[in-house]
């Protein structure tokens, strides 16, 4: 339950936000002499790929269980007879992607250059629906506090992130951000057909 790779990846919003851009896109296109020839600049280019804000390419939902403990402390040590402790699980969703706010595109001798901000963690975030609270002690003099259960939520998101980092999950968001911006330039008319596309990470 705890490997990340055990959990199942889907793409999040990539057909959606391509399918949008491009209908923006194709709205606006200015196009050069009367030809019909789509007026490809690097103004355009970037203005368009900024519109998307932020590309989720990887979304996985996770379900974990924690273990809460903590007793009163004087200096330093444990004091008896003041332990707390609860089970707590929870079901959340993590998103990973860039911001393409940043994006910025360059065309040089029919190559166009893509620069897009390191791929991050977007959002991850816990389905409070889907706390369940298991074997919670009934302490009087530690009693189990509302900010414990905070605390606690907030530490587990973290956990969840750097665990999802650590198998890679960035690597991979990388690698698909990729291919998403390839994929949504080469819709544009004789695009794919007139310039090579390269993509890389700021």
């Amino acid at each position: 339950m705890n490997n990340i790779k055990n959990i199942k990846k889907i793409i999040f919003g990539i057909i959606v936000c391509l399918c949008f851009v491009c209908i923006i896109f194709f709205a606006g296109m200015k196009f050069a002499g009367g030809k019909g020839e789509p007026n490809i600049t690097s103004t355009a280019l970037t203005q368009q790929l900024q519109d998307i804000n932020e590309l989720a390419t990887i979304e996985y939902h996770y379900t974990k269980v924690g273990e809460f403990e903590n007793s009163l402390k004087l200096n330093g040590w444990s004091i008896p007879l003041t332990k707390k402790h609860f089970l707590l699980t929870y079901a959340g969703t993590l998103k990973a992607g860039v911001n393409m706010n940043d994006a910025k595109v360059t065309i040089h001798n029919k190559k166009i250059i893509v620069q897009v901000p390191d791929v991050k963690i977007l959002n991850n975030s816990i389905d409070e629906k889907s706390i369940e609270v298991y074997d919670e002690s009934k302490n009087i003099f530690n009693p189990i506090s509302v900010d414990d259960y905070k605390t606690f939520a907030l530490q587990q998101k973290t956990k969840v992130e750097e665990e999802a980092i650590e198998n890679g999950i960035l690597s991979e968001a990388a690698t698909k951000t990729q291919k998403s911006i390839r994929m949504f330039l080469e819709m544009i008319p004789d695009l794919k057909d007139n310039y090579t596309i390269e993509v890389s990470f700021q």
